[in-house]
């Protein structure tokens, strides 16, 4: 017995192994709005709106930036010290997951867990910092199930599904004294597996499908569900359709996943359904070409090819049912559970990350712990009834296919290392992703590469002609080398295609005052700030300069001075203040911008 728990310890030593290129990456993507420029993981304040602010951060996930608010205070801005928590969460899902299936008294348990632990489609949510919602929402939605079969171990101990004569056999015992200790309750379990539930939904609310895991396994080992085994989970259900409802108002309403990139009608989304399906499970059986960004593919229920998918898993699912008496329901049950935790990714709901792709290997996290324990107990299930000599065999060709997958993990962990790798790797694999060729190129800009950038935006520009940003940035690079008339015209495409756009507003200003054309840049100004610029200290200022140069004095203060009110900290807007006040004679202003 001693001998097999060492198993553990070798399982965390292989996921580490398997993540070494990882432990020496960077940050990449936007790392930087959830980590490296945070302001909520400053100061008890910052920690205080982390909860109480659903607005306060991209998502509503307090578990998250709270794990590393916590963090912070440990390595300030080592990316290290994230990696190897993100790591260890993996590693620990594995475990639990080992132990569940043990529980579960399915045979090949650690071999499934193991399975899970180095399979390469994993790599994304655990090389990925941002993704910590993964590994952390995973760890604890397996800490709630197995939680939940404490409850029910305790509730059968208690005897309240005897009948009266057990239960007085049981009453004399406790007064013998073996009551169990109040720790190890039903009433206990039960309210600490609402509880891992609930933490596991504030780090990434999918973890809303766990009940209907936990329905799915009461059928495959009973056959059947009944009323008392709903009613114990009702709990459950209710926080995950709460907290679920919330994180797809949060997604429509605040990051803005809507608009005609999901307006594909319920049949284009039933067909979406059948495709990321069937997309993940071939990614799961033959992991080749993985990327950190897929290209889009184009949703037509019309055209009749494109319900294949949706076809094949109905299929299934229906041979499956039918199948049942004959090779048991472990076939169905494990269908259902890998349909289940994949539904909030099908399609069904706007995800903002669905504006570029379909499909992402974070996506399907919680789906490739389903498959590795679907597949690996099921493969062991098969092979015990046969010699020795064959399962010896399987034994070996078992350990290969982990070595196999741990140097694909080790190898696609190589892309994370910074964010110019991130990008060239995507490229590679993913030609046409017109999102990734715009990423490259603001990465070039920032290190100062602009001549390097230019191609991108281009090709970006020739995949998508209505991409905002890389006509944005194209006009940046224009700006900034002195082409105005170029500039402005990549700015006028970019308000055709989105007038109500204050960026594009403010930034067309710009190029007009510095081209002359105050009155075009007035007006510019003005619209944007009607419309509520996001950046409306800086149209404040942009439009109080152009003032300023139409002799309009009086009107640029205030414009100057509403801009430090909104940004005290404005340098551009203190100088410009302080140089009108010296024309129109009035007093500085305060070093506070008050």
């Amino acid at each position: 017995m001693r001998a097999k728990w060492l198993l553990g310890p070798v399982l965390v030593a292989a996921v580490v192994a398997a993540y070494l290129p990882a432990l020496q990456a960077g940050f990449v993507w936007n790392d930087d709005t959830y980590l490296t420029e945070n302001r909520t993981l400053d100061g008890i304040e910052g920690l205080r709106l982390i909860w109480t602010e659903p607005r306060a951060n991209e998502q509503y996930y307090p578990m998250v930036f709270s794990s590393f608010w916590v963090e912070k205070r440990l390595w300030s801005l080592q990316p290290f010290g994230y990696h190897l928590v993100n790591v260890l969460l993996h590693a620990g899902s594995a475990l639990l997951l080992w132990g569940l299936l043990v529980r579960l008294r399915l045979p090949g348990a650690w071999f499934a867990a193991a399975l899970f632990a180095l399979h390469p489609l994993g790599v994304e949510s655990v090389a990925w910092i941002t993704e910590r919602k993964n590994t952390l929402s995973l760890l604890l939605s397996l800490l709630s199930i197995h939680a939940w079969y404490s409850y029910l171990e305790a509730h059968a101990k208690a005897g309240e599904r005897k009948n009266e004569r057990v239960i007085e056999r049981k009453k004399k015992r406790r007064a013998a004294g073996t009551v169990e200790p109040w720790w190890r309750t039903p009433t206990v379990f039960h309210a600490l597996s609402l509880a891992c539930l609930t933490l596991a939904l504030f780090a990434k609310t999918t973890a809303c499908v766990v009940p209907a895991v936990l329905l799915v396994l009461v059928w495959w080992r009973q056959g059947r569900v009944v009323p008392r085994d709903v009613r114990p989970l009702l709990p459950l259900f209710t926080i995950g359709a709460l907290l679920a409802l919330q994180t797809a108002w949060l997604e429509r309403t605040m990051v803005q996943a809507a608009g005609k990139e999901w307006e594909i009608g319920m049949a284009g989304r039933v067909l979406l359904a059948g495709q990321t399906s069937l997309f993940y499970a071939g990614k799961l059986f033959f992991p080749a070409k993985l990327a950190f960004i897929y290209e889009r593919w184009t949703v037509d229920p019309h055209d009749l090819r494109q319900w294949l998918g949706a076809a094949c898993v109905l299929g299934l699912v229906a041979a499956a049912w039918l199948l049942r008496r004959r090779v048991g329901r472990g076939p169905l049950a494990g269908l259902l559970l890998f349909l289940g935790v994949l539904v909030p990714a099908m399609g069904f709901f706007n995800v903002y990350a669905m504006r570029y792709s379909w499909v992402a290997d974070h996506f399907a996290y919680q789906a490739v712990a389903v498959f590795a324990a679907c597949i690996g107990c099921g493969a062991a299930s098969a092979i015990a009834p046969l010699g020795i000599v064959p399962r010896r065999i399987a034994a070996a060709l078992a350990l290969a296919a982990l070595g196999v997958l741990a140097l694909q993990a080790h190898a696609q962990s190589h892309s994370y290392r910074n964010e110019e790798t991130l990008w060239r790797d995507t490229l590679e694999r993913s030609p046409s992703c017109f999102m990734c060729e715009t990423n490259y190129g603001n990465w070039l800009m920032e290190k100062g590469r602009a001549a390097e950038a230019v191609p991108h935006f281009e090709k970006s520009l020739s995949l998508r002609p209505e991409n905002v940003p890389a006509l944005l940035n194209l006009a940046r690079i224009e700006e900034q080398g002195g082409r105005l008339d170029a500039a402005t015209g990549h700015l006028r495409a970019a308000l055709r295609i989105a007038p109500l756009d204050t960026t594009v507003l403010v930034n067309l200003a710009t190029v007009s005052t510095k081209s002359g054309r105050i009155d075009e840049a007035i007006a510019s100004y003005e619209e944007a700030l009607r419309l509520g610029a996001s950046g409306s200290h800086v149209a404040h200022n942009g439009l109080g300069a152009a003032l300023m140069q139409r002799g309009r004095v009086t009107e640029a203060i205030e414009h100057f001075r509403e801009a430090l009110r909104l940004d005290p900290g404005y340098a551009y807007a203190r100088a410009n203040l302080e140089r009108a006040l010296s024309i129109a004679g009035g007093p500085a202003p305060s070093p506070s911008g008050r």
